[in-house]
């Protein structure tokens, strides 16, 4: 099946795909065997700074041979990509996702790339995810300040605005933002709306995505899944802090040089926290 086809198969099915960031091959190896064990379709993606780091081809290279040696469906996606540069690497690698992040652009410029770079990755055979809002939280961190929920709630995606931006755009995918946040933050997380995720899937003919899962309670992500029609879940924040817990007590508890004894329980981690979105998701068993 092609991303396309499982992006259907998931609206239709109402299930999310797992998009899981990578950053270094324990990540890899964590999604991977979470993937097997579950049998479930995933993302791997790398954002600008993580294929910075792991380079682009490097991270397809990966991907595919997982994908190949244990027979699960890796989709590959080039995470938040801010400009027409950033997204060269994921393009001339070969990713099958592109996501163009303009919502720090003023719209009409954020509007002209898009339709730019969409009948480029479409003539490759790949999808393009887009996004107008500013989605609050400024990375996938472990932020210390509180949310400020009217401060939110002004960013909220316009179901109009949305429909009329995709359809000049072309986008396969976009993105929403209905109280989603990017990383986690002290105290609780003002709710979802799910009625608006509702208004917005029903405004826009494409696929939808739910960025900044992380610290949103699951009842209501899964809410957003099977009332809101999100095929496409992003998780960051919580594989980065389970990565380094891991890795600190790991370290912590062994002073043997040799990395790869070192490591096992920093995979188990990441594959723990993959397994867990994958049942958020509803993916499990769906290969």
């Amino acid at each position: 099946m092609t991303p396309r086809e499982w992006l259907e198969k998931a609206k239709q099915e109402k299930f999310a795909i797992p998009a899981l960031n990578v950053g270094t091959f324990e990540t890899f190896k964590g999604i991977v065997q979470a993937a097997v064990e579950a049998r479930s379709p995933v993302i791997i993606e790398s954002s600008t700074g993580e294929t910075k780091w792991m380079e682009a081809q490097n991270v397809l290279s990966l991907c595919r041979n997982f994908a190949k040696l244990y027979n699960v469906q890796i989709i590959v996606n080039l995470d938040h990509a801010y400009s027409y540069e950033d997204t060269r690497p994921g393009v001339e690698a070969g990713y099958d996702l592109i996501h163009f992040d303009g919502s720090k652009l003023p719209y009409s410029q954020n509007l002209e790339i898009c339709k730019q770079i969409v009948p480029e990755i479409h003539a490759k055979g790949g999808l393009v995810e887009g996004e107008i809002d500013k989605i609050v939280g400024e990375g996938s961190e472990v932020h210390k300040e509180a949310l400020d929920e009217a401060a939110i709630k002004t960013g909220y995606t316009d179901p109009e605005q949305a429909a009329q931006f995709v359809k000049e755009s072309g986008v396969d995918i976009f993105a929403s933002f209905f109280g989603n946040t990017h990383g986690t933050f002290p105290g609780a997380q003002p709710p979802l709306d799910i009625e608006l995720i509702k208004r917005i899937s029903q405004s826009v003919p494409c696929f939808l995505s739910m960025h900044g899962a992380s610290g949103i309670p699951e009842d209501q992500v899964k809410m957003a899944i099977q009332e809101g029609g999100i095929v496409k879940v992003n998780v960051n924040t919580d594989i980065r802090v389970a990565y380094r817990k891991a890795l600190e007590k790991s370290l912590a508890e062994t002073q043997d040089a040799a990395m790869y004894k070192v490591f096992p329980p920093v995979v188990d981690a990441v594959k723990m926290v993959a397994l867990n979105w994958i049942d958020i998701c509803g993916s499990r068993n769906k290969i």
